[in-house]
C-alpha cells in the first residue's frame, strides 16, 4: 500500500521557515560575538600604561638617578618610557629640606602598583646581554611601598641656578649641541622592588641561581635572600614626571625640544 506524505499547513510551513531563519540569526550573532572577542582582546595592563595613565614616565630599569632636582639627558623609549643619562653632578647638601615625600594617596594606583605585572618584554632589552635568557619564561615585577618624592618649582629653579656652572654648564652645552634633550626632574615615584623571574621546568636549580645572579647584576639589584628565582631593590625610582620646560643655554646650539614626548 503506497503511503501518502501528509499535509503540511500553510502555518506550519511559515513556523519552521521562521525557526530556521531564527537559528540562522542567533548562530550569526554568536559568531560575531566571538569573532570580536577573538579580534580585540581587552588590552594588558601593563606598568608603562599605569604610569602614563598619572602622568609619568616608566624608568628602565629602576634605579636611584634623576631624583627631583637633578638635570639629566633624557633617551626616549617605546610605549612611554624613558631612560635618564645623569648630566650633572648635585652635592645632596644642595636639596636637603627641598624634597617632599609622602605616601601615594590614591587607593586605585596604589592597588594597581602592587598587582604582579609581567614586564617580560620590557626588561628583556635589558638583558639580551645575559647568557642563558631562553631559558627564562617570564619575569614578573611587583612594587611595594610606594611613596612620592617631588620639589617646588621655587626650589627647581634655585637648584637649576646653583648648577649651571662651569663643568656643568659645559655637559649641558654639549648634550643639546648634540641633539639631546636635558630636562630637570619635578617629581618621581619610589617604591621597593621585586622581579620574580619563572624559568622553564627542565632548568636546574644551580642554573635558576646563577642566572638569577646575572640578571640581579645587570639589572643593579640584589638577588632575594634564600630565593633562586627574585631581585630586588629597595626604594628605588620607577616613575618619573619632568618638568615641562627643559634646560636652555645661550651658549648651546641646536633645536630646543620640550620634556614630553612629542
Amino acid at each position: 500500500m503506497r503511503r501518502t506524505k501528509p499535509a503540511v499547513l500553510p502555518g506550519k510551513v511559515a513556523s519552521r521557515k521562521w525557526l530556521w531563519l531564527g537559528s540562522g540569526v542567533f548562530v550569526a550573532i554568536g559568531l560575531v560575538m566571538i569573532a570580536t572577542w577573538v579580534g580585540f582582546p581587552r588590552k594588558k595592563q601593563t606598568i608603562t600604561a599605569i604610569l602614563s595613565e598619572t602622568g609619568y614616565f616608566e624608568v628602565v630599569p629602576p634605579s636611584t638617578f634623576g631624583g627631583p632636582g637633578t638635570i639629566n639627558t633624557i633617551e626616549y623609549l617605546s610605549n612611554g618610557r624613558l631612560e635618564l643619562h645623569p648630566t650633572c653632578d648635585v652635592d645632596p647638601a644642595l636639596l636637603t629640606g627641598k624634597i617632599q615625600k609622602s605616601p601615594t594617596v590614591d587607593r586605585d594606583l596604589k592597588q594597581s602598583l602592587e598587582r604582579n605585572l609581567d614586564v617580560s618584554a620590557q626588561i628583556r632589552d635589558k638583558l639580551s646581554a645575559v647568557a642563558g635568557m631562553q631559558q627564562v619564561d617570564s619575569i614578573r615585577l611587583k612594587l611595594e611601598n610606594a611613596n612620592i618624592l617631588l620639589i617646588s618649582d621655587e626650589a627647581l629653579i634655585a637648584t637649576r641656578n646653583a648648577l649651571l656652572k662651569a663643568e656643568c654648564e659645559d655637559a649641558v652645552t654639549l648634550n643639546i649641541s648634540s641633539g639631546g634633550v636635558v630636562c630637570q626632574t619635578r617629581s618621581v615615584l619610589e617604591a621597593d622592588v621585586v622581579y620574580e623571574i619563572k624559568y622553564h621546568n627542565k632548568v636546574s636549580m644551580e642554573e635558576r641561581a646563577k642566572l638569577t645572579s646575572e640578571i640581579a647584576a645587570k639589572l643593579d639589584l640584589d638577588a632575594h635572600q634564600g630565593s633562586d628565582d627574585k631581585v630586588s631593590g629597595s626604594q628605588l625610582f620607577f616613575g618619573i614626571r619632568l618638568s615641562p620646560n627643559p634646560i636652555v643655554l645661550k651658549t648651546a646650539a641646536g633645536e630646543i625640544k620640550p620634556c614630553t614626548r612629542r
